[in-house]
């Protein structure tokens, strides 16, 4: 699957093209096939965390599978246009706005060890909203 920028995803859907791609951050893979009237989503199918996190996260790797939803991205695997989200929903969660998407609890239990700085939320701010961006170029 070729790695794009998220412009460049936006791009070939503005032009209609059909691809499959992941951004360069690896946040989720997108598939167009064919341009239709609706899109398929598996928002957290990964559960994947950046390094400069993983250490800092205080659920273990069964607690967060618990609370993703893995392969819910297979269930919709033939349909003509696919989002699946890649990063764990503890990272940011994309059922949520971005001022309440990066949890300090979540479901009961304390998410991070040690908080995260403004700039790994940042970061993850950024993975949430060039996720809707493409969403926003689709629909």
């Amino acid at each position: 699957m070729q790695k794009l920028k998220i412009k460049e995803i936006i791009a070939l859907i503005e032009q209609e093209k059909t691809f499959e791609a992941t951004p360069l951050d690896g946040s989720f893979n997108i598939k167009v096939n064919k341009y239709v009237p609706f899109c398929c989503t598996a928002i957290h199918d990964g559960g994947n965390l950046r390094n400069e996190i993983k250490e800092k996260i205080s659920i273990d790797d069964y607690g967060r599978w618990y609370e993703e939803d893995p392969h819910t991205g297979e269930f919709i695997e033939s349909m003509p246009i696919t989002l699946i989200g890649l990063d764990s929903r503890f990272e940011y969660d994309l059922n949520r706005h971005p001022s309440n998407c990066i949890y300090d609890e979540a479901w009961g239990n304390k998410v991070w060890k040690k908080p995260l700085t403004p700039t790994e939320k940042s970061v993850s701010l950024r993975k949430h909203a060039n996720y809707y961006m493409v969403v926003h170029a689709l629909i």
